[in-house]
This record gives structure tokens, sequence and C-alpha cells, in this order.
């Protein structure tokens, strides 16, 4: 995701890289899949998840951190990224109230927003999620946010931004699209754990246990094969002319574009069932225990990166250099804030 920011000639080989989606798609999708596996585990102790509001406030903590110290910056030391701020520069007192409230979010600045506001979503909705009886309540307990998103493709977002002041930037994730995919994450995760119970107790009443993982494994050839195909398709090694912006938009989640990433969540899923260890890695290990830091720092070395001048962000071998070097720092970050042991 770093490198994907950092701009090209690095980004032209890894945005994308898959098919008609991008990390983003991933790094909501997991938080939502990997937020509900917590959930479950911390059900007995804490059946209200107070710890997502918690994680909610610490999230918000940062993003208005970053916020006031980027702003800072840009009014005091690099004018040159002070378009980014602009409407907070022109309405000061109106932009603390939006900002803080999480509407006012300039570039690059959208996502822990969404993350708090999720957060907050899923400690009332992932309580249901774990009380869930069978896959059928998980599935009726999705639908509203497939609903949602059926109105995000035709214009929910735009309705809404309206009552709001124009000079706001809402950020370029519509947030009534992407709480899908991170509420589908979710409820993967506790559809997955029925199937897995329904599996292990051939004995129940219901005549479709087991059923459902054996169903996903037969569709794993099926699904890779899409996923190949919308590979060569987005490459354009296939001479078809590519969908419309609708079926692929990134802002709003197009229909293509998310079946294309849910495929390759299946995929990933298949793999991870073959071969366990097979995409265990102690360097992104050690980043995701620091997810929060890692990406609120690149944040900030994003913005210094688009200060720097022209004549060394787009020539190499700086183009090149810097955002390796970026990548390393985030990791050393990362080491830095492991306990001592």
């Amino acid at each position: 995701m770093t490198l994907d920011h950092f701009g090209r000639p690095i980004s032209y080989y890894l945005y994308q890289c898959f098919g008609f989606f991008s990390a983003a798609e991933g790094f909501f999708f997991l938080s939502g899949f990997v937020g509900m596996l917590a959930a479950t585990s911390k059900q007995a102790k804490d059946p209200s998840q107070s710890w997502m509001r918690s994680r909610a406030l610490r999230i918000w903590k940062y993003h208005c951190i970053t916020l006031i110290s980027l702003c800072i910056i840009a009014a005091w030391f690099l004018p040159t990224i002070a378009g980014n701020f602009k409407h907070i520069f022109q309405h000061p007192l109106e932009s603390i109230l939006w900002s803080a409230l999480l509407i006012n979010t300039p570039e690059w600045l959208d996502v822990l927003p969404l993350y708090v506001v999720f957060l907050v979503l899923g400690s009332v909705l992932f309580p249901l999620f774990v009380k869930a009886k069978n896959k059928t309540q998980v599935f009726l307990l999705w639908l509203p946010s497939f609903i949602v998103w059926i109105g995000a493709l035709f214009g929910l977002r735009d309705a809404v931004n309206s009552i709001f002041p124009s000079w706001i930037h809402h950020g370029d994730f519509d947030p009534f699209a992407w709480q899908f995919i991170y509420f589908t994450g979710a409820a993967v995760a506790a559809w997955w754990k029925h199937a897995k119970a329904e599996s292990a107790a051939p004995d129940t009443a219901d005549l479709g246990a087991g059923k459902s993982i054996r169903v996903v494994q037969k569709l794993t050839p099926t699904v890779i094969a899409a996923l190949a195909f919308c590979f060569l398709w987005s490459h354009q090694f296939i001479p078809l002319q590519l969908p419309v912006d609708f079926w692929t938009n990134k802002v709003h989640v197009g229909p293509l574009r998310f079946a294309n990433f849910f495929c390759f969540m299946m995929c990933i899923g298949w793999i991870i069932r073959t071969w366990p260890a097979a995409l265990d890695f102690k360097v992104t290990n050690l980043i995701g225990r620091h997810s929060l830091d890692v990406y609120t720092a690149h944040i900030v070395l994003i913005y210094f990166w688009f200060a720097t001048p022209g004549s060394i962000r787009y020539h190499a071998p700086w183009n090149v250099l810097v955002p390796i070097a970026a990548c390393v720092l985030l990791w050393c970050l990362s080491k830095a804030r492991e306990p001592r042991k």
C-alpha cells in the first residue's frame, strides 16, 4: 500500500496488479475478518465489545493529531502541500467541527475516519454476529450492509453529502460502499465459524451440515479460473474492451471490482487451508501488529514525498530508492514499537 501511494514507477507494477482491485480492499476486508475473530474470542469477558469503541477512540486521536500536525507543517514549513488543506485554512472554525466529526477529510486522511465509524458500528453489530445461531442468521445480519452498498452504487453518498457545506472534502472512499467490504469480512468470519462447527458435528439435525465447506472447496477451480480471467482482462492480455467505470469504480466499489476481489480472497483462503504456513511472513507479521502506527506514519511520509521537488520525485534513482527506504523505515518503526522481552 505504501509503495502504491508513492507513485510511479513502482506503483505501475503493483497497483491493481491482480485484477480490478487494489490493496485497499484487502486492508478493509481483513480488518473486518480479524475484528470478528477478536470479537468472538472476547465475547465472554467483554460482551458489549467495548474494546472496539476504545480502539475507535484511539484511532480518532491518531487521526486528529496527524491532521493538526500536517496543517501546521503545511502552513509553516512546507507550503507546497498547503493546497491539500486549503479548505481548512479558508474555514478554520467550521473545519475544527467538521474535521473532529470526521466529515471533512483531506486527501490521504480519509481511511482512519472510516475505521472509527466502522468500529463504532461494529461494537453494535459484531455481538449480533457472535450470537447468531446459524449461517442463515449471519446472512440476514449481513444483508443490510449489502443493501446500503447497492444504494451507494446509485448516488447515496452524494445525496447525504448535499446537506453539508460544499467546501467540505469528504475523501475518496465512499463510506456507504466500503462498509460493505468491512462487514463482508466480518460476516465471512462468522459464517465460516458455523460451517466448521457443522462439519465437525455430522450427527446434527441440520441436513446441510458440512456441505458448506465442501461446496467452497469444489468452487476453488472455478474461482481460480475467474481470477485468472480478470487478471488477463484488466491487464489487456485478452482483447476485450475494458468494462465501464460503474463496474470497476474504486470510490463506490463497483460490482465487478468486488466480485474480482472476493475471488481473490477465496483463492487466498484456499492457499491457507492447503498450506497453512505459505503466507506466514515474519516481516509483515511485525508490521501487522503495529498497523495503526505504521499506517499513520505512512501518511506523513507520503505528504513529505509530495513536498519533494519534481526533479527528485519523478526521476531515478530517487523515485525507486525513496519509496523502498520508506518501507524500511516503517518496518523499523514497528520494530521499535515491539515490547522488549
